[in-house]
């Protein structure tokens, strides 16, 4: 990495198939530059690096972490012993199993309703959508990222299709069922950006069950919407532990009202393309950090 200054070097994580992070994410480059910070591209699981040598790792672009989630975890513990990394390790365990879902549920916030089923217990999916009541649903693993094993289900198709794929599911992880809200697709889903706490922008974007593998949707720049802010501001107060980066995605629920998809705090794609000022937001929130 040649000379370590590690009062001024800051560690962007990524993975192997991100060598130099997303286009998103090199935005951050020059404003950590020009605020006299040094950040250097590095690969999680680099067995190679010293980590000593940095005055902050900050997590970015992990996008295998729910392929190897043990592993994952083990070098946040591992690495956090050495330096800073924000967020911080707590919050990312925490975050890592969507059961964080149900657990806000609990603290009374409007979530998405969403069922648990525990691996290596049986679970029958038309049993469960019959007792909630619900019509087509979504699978998916409580530990996944980018639609990985993300599946709609019509009602006609639970019991051999949904069934199936629910204990393809479950031979690896628990996994997660939630109602399908027809107006994600019709209206997009909205996404609410915060650094250090605070507000800096909002995008809305298409919500396509596209193939694993597909491009991400691109973040069209919207104003907040009073009731979504609300609902993201709550959603920040709940969790257990200060954030540098946030992501709050909202859906519009049956009844019209604003529900929590989503909150990302591990490796989110932070839409900067959409808001020519959020990088230079981020890099003061991150300088803020780093003068308490």
């Amino acid at each position: 990495m040649g000379d370590k200054q590690p009062h001024m070097d800051i560690a962007l994580i990524t993975y192997w198939g991100l060598p130099e992070l997303t286009e998103d994410d090199r935005r951050l480059l020059e404003p950590l530059r020009a605020r006299g910070l040094r950040p250097h591209i590095v690969r999680w699981d680099d067995p190679d690096e010293d980590w000593r040598g940095y005055r902050l790792v900050l997590v970015r672009a992990t996008w295998d972490y729910f392929l190897k989630p043990v592993e994952f975890l083990a070098w946040l513990e591992r690495v956090s012993s050495l330096v800073e990394v924000l967020n911080p390790p707590d919050v990312l365990r925490w975050n890592s199993h969507k059961s964080y879902l149900l657990e806000l549920a609990g603290k009374g916030v409007p979530v998405t309703p969403t069922a648990l089923c525990p691996r290596g217990r049986a679970a029958s999916l038309p049993a469960l959508v019959a007792e909630r009541g619900w019509g087509a649903v979504v699978v998916k693993p409580a530990v996944s990222g980018g639609g990985r094993l993300t599946r709609r289900f019509e009602p006609a198709r639970l019991a051999d299709e949904g069934q199936a794929h629910l204990e393809t599911v479950l031979a690896e992880g628990d996994a997660l069922v939630q109602p399908f809200l027809p107006a994600l697709h019709e209206g997009g889903e909205r996404s609410y950006l915060f650094f250090d706490g605070v507000f800096s922008h909002a995008v809305v974007r298409p919500r396509t069950m596209e193939a694993e593998g597909g491009t991400l949707p691109d973040g069209v720049p919207m104003a907040p919407r009073a009731e979504e802010m609300a609902l993201s501001e709550r959603v920040l107060a709940a969790i257990p532990g200060r954030t540098l980066y946030a992501r709050v995605d909202v859906a519009t629920g049956p009844e019209g009202t604003p529900l929590l998809q989503e909150l990302e705090v591990i490796e989110p794609r932070l839409f900067f393309g959409a808001s020519e000022a959020a990088p230079g937001r981020f890099a003061e929130a991150l300088v803020r950090h780093l003068s308490r």
